[in-house]
């Protein structure tokens, strides 16, 4: 009798083994909520690939739509459950309940590492040592501390961050400065200094600069720049003087700090005196005295500075937009395009000249602008550009133009659906305003008053105010609207 050979066309079971844990393999490295990485993980077990639990761990944890208390506890479970420990999942679990404030349940995960014998990368052990620190587990971070030299850790920055931050909440500063010592990093002196200023513990980031043997130029840059942020320029300028080499960075944030301290003349004389100006503590100049009206010294520094951009014309442009000198705005707008100069505004630039077309009633130049410039240009229209060309032309009577545009909006606003309900209600474009209105309803969109005196206007002139009063319905309540008809 001659054997039967197998078919080579028919599947055998690990193939569709293999081919099943690729597609879950797959479908697990997507953005999925928690209902399906319950599927998947349902699937997995079915079919005895509990290997792959730590992607459904590290899925869980990763999810964008947000962590129910039966997500947790459907976490917790799999955590503890799970016989597949794995590095990747495990520091994502700590961090996750670092981040949740959920500090002892991030160390019993740690203690979770440690029983199963994986090596720990440098984000756990810091992660769990802040957890100690944030509870006041001082007996369990020293143990932690015992373990970082076990791992070849003790020159890491983020690790010993962690230690000088444990050691200084229990005041052993001597410990906390062997701890500095020790760090490899060349910048790590600076980057835990930055770490105890964003958190707010400015005394101890002051105790360790000044401390510090040879400070750094980054050391130095961190303590201007927190000082300056916080407004304190006192305490700003006694750091920024005695600096070694004052940076780029450091005389920005000077210029910043006493621009936000409406103190112009001194972030000024700052600018004026700085090594190297740069065009963004000139940009800042230029809002700063466009706020105060002055225009006269914007347009001074704006002329100064020898290498423009595009976002330095924009501020001026826009200095000149807020300042009621539009002609101003538009002949500088002109010359970004002449030869000496050529440089391409970004959409926002020419959503601004659109506007000061509008306020001018240039139609022939904002025309231009749409029709030839911005097809020269191949501009993508935004939201933000398309909303003001659709009350550009608006505006102008243009309505049909204006409601192309609006169809092309992504997201509409109650500004844009109002513009052209007025703009229909001056032409007696009835029929226009009733379904732009009804659209705006059905989106959840809630009209404000200018809306509902357009539709009027546009009912008025059609005549029909009182049917169409009564056809929306006397007295009914429309969706996320307080005004009730």
């Amino acid at each position: 009798m001659t054997p039967r050979l197998p078919n080579p066309l028919k599947r055998t079971k690990p193939n569709v083994i293999s081919m099943l844990v690729t597609k879950v393999t797959t479908l697990l490295n997507h953005r999925l909520r928690v209902n399906q990485v319950k599927q998947l993980h349902a699937l997995v077990l079915i079919n005895g690939l509990s290997y792959l639990e730590p992607l459904v761990i590290t899925q869980i944890i990763c999810t964008p739509f947000g962590h129910s208390e039966g997500t947790l506890h459907y976490l917790r479970s799999l955590l503890r459950h799970t016989k597949h420990p794995n590095v990747t999942a495990r520091a994502s679990a700590i961090q996750f309940f670092y981040q949740r404030g959920e500090f002892r349940e991030a160390l019993r995960e740690y203690a979770r590492i440690q029983r199963s014998g994986i090596f720990p990368t440098t984000s756990t052990v810091a992660s769990a040592l802040k957890a100690c620190t944030r509870i006041g587990n001082w007996i369990a971070g020293i143990r932690i501390h015992g373990q970082v030299y076990g791992y070849g850790f003790c020159g890491d920055v983020h690790v010993g961050t962690a230690l000088v931050g444990l050691y200084s909440k229990i005041n052993d500063m001597e410990t906390a400065k062997k701890v500095l010592d020790e760090m490899s990093d060349r910048n790590s002196a600076s980057r835990l200094i930055n770490g105890y200023l964003e958190s707010g513990n400015v005394p101890m980031a002051e105790r360790i600069f000044s401390e510090m043997g040879h400070k750094d130029i980054a050391s130095w840059d961190s303590m201007v720049s927190w000082y300056t942020r916080t407004g304190d320029m006192e305490k700003a300028i006694a750091y920024f003087g005695p600096m070694p080499v004052k940076t780029s960075s450091s005389w920005t944030s000077m210029i910043d700090g006493y621009i936000d301290s409406k103190r112009l003349e001194l972030a000024r004389n700052f600018y004026d005196v700085m090594p190297q100006q740069n065009s963004n503590s000139c940009i800042k100049l230029i809002e700063a005295y466009s706020k105060n009206g002055d225009v006269e010294s914007a347009r001074e520094i704006f002329t100064e500075i020898s290498k423009k951009n595009h976002l330095l014309y924009k501020a001026m442009i826009a200095c000149y937009s807020q300042n009621n000198q539009p002609k101003h705005a538009l002949q500088l707008f002109d010359e970004m395009f002449q030869p000496n100069v050529n440089i391409q505004p970004d959409n926002t630039t020419l959503a601004m000249v659109i506007s000061v077309c509008s306020q001018l009633g240039d139609l022939r130049f904002g025309s231009w602008i749409d029709e030839i410039l911005i097809k020269q240009m191949k501009v993508k229209i935004d939201d933000h550009l398309g909303a003001t060309l659709v009350e550009f032309y608006a505006k102008f009577g243009h309505v049909d133009k204006a409601y192309s545009l609006f169809c092309g909006l992504k997201k509409k606003e109650v500004g844009v659906y109002t513009t052209l309900i007025l703009a229909c209600g001056r032409i007696g474009g009835k029929d226009y305003a009733v379904k732009l209105f009804k659209d705006m309803l059905e989106a959840n969109i809630c009209p404000n008053l200018v809306t509902f005196s357009g539709l009027l206007n546009a009912l008025n002139h059609g005549g029909t105010v009182e049917q169409s009063y009564h056809g929306f319905g006397y007295g009914q309540s429309y969706p996320n609207s307080h005004v009730t008809w």
